[in-house]
């Protein structure tokens, strides 16, 4: 094993040297005058919102938070009434399960079954159906997110606009005064506001 880490220790150190060779050890390449480089742009303008705090505070947002929460509660009620029929009908087996004759027992044991899978297929199909509403809804605030800072970012001069979020924050440093969470918040609750008055 020893032998075997030496040896991928010996390769290792003769690639690197290669590369060292190959990229850093051009005598003869002429140096980048940077004045023949294109110019580019150095001046452009970041700003970020605080998804959480969007989704909180935004109307639309929050209103499609409640009306999923609603869908899944109701889903959740179906498949439970489902599973206390199931219960109470395998509570009701074991009770009359020694006075029962073979016919009974061989219908209840039936009747078990098609109960247990027709919850399958119901938590199956319903699952299904929140699951395609839920992407259409959270596909639905997205664009109007979206479609909201295109115009804004093109009125505030703003070149990127990130989102960033306590589940999924990949900006490890934020100044709080790029942070356009509240105007954002402001102005896509008025176009809400009037959107609705239509």
């Amino acid at each position: 094993m020893n032998k075997l880490l030496l040896g991928l220790n010996i390769v290792l150190l003769i690639a690197l040297g290669y590369l060292y060779y190959a990229f850093y050890d051009h005598k003869d390449a002429k140096p980048v005058n940077v004045s023949q480089q294109p110019a580019s742009k150095t001046g452009f303008k970041i700003a970020y919102f605080d998804l959480d705090t969007l989704e909180k505070y935004y109307t639309f947002a929050k209103e499609t938070r409640d009306y999923l929460k609603g869908k899944n509660d109701a889903m959740e009620s179906k498949l439970n009434n489902i599973r206390q029929q199931y219960t109470a009908k395998v509570n009701d087996y074991n009770k009359r399960g020694s006075t029962l004759s073979q016919t009974e027992q061989s219908q209840m044991q039936e009747d078990l079954a098609r109960l247990d899978n027709y919850y399958s297929q119901q938590q199956q199909s319903l699952g299904q159906d929140f699951q395609g509403e839920y992407m259409q809804k959270m596909l639905e605030l997205k664009t109007k997110i979206q479609d909201f800072l295109k115009q804004y970012s093109v009125q505030k001069g703003y070149e990127y606009v990130f989102a960033t979020s306590s589940d999924d924050n990949v900006i490890y440093y934020k100044d709080s005064v790029r942070n356009i969470t509240n105007d954002i918040v402001g102005k896509l609750n008025d176009i809400y506001k009037n959107e609705k008055k239509k």
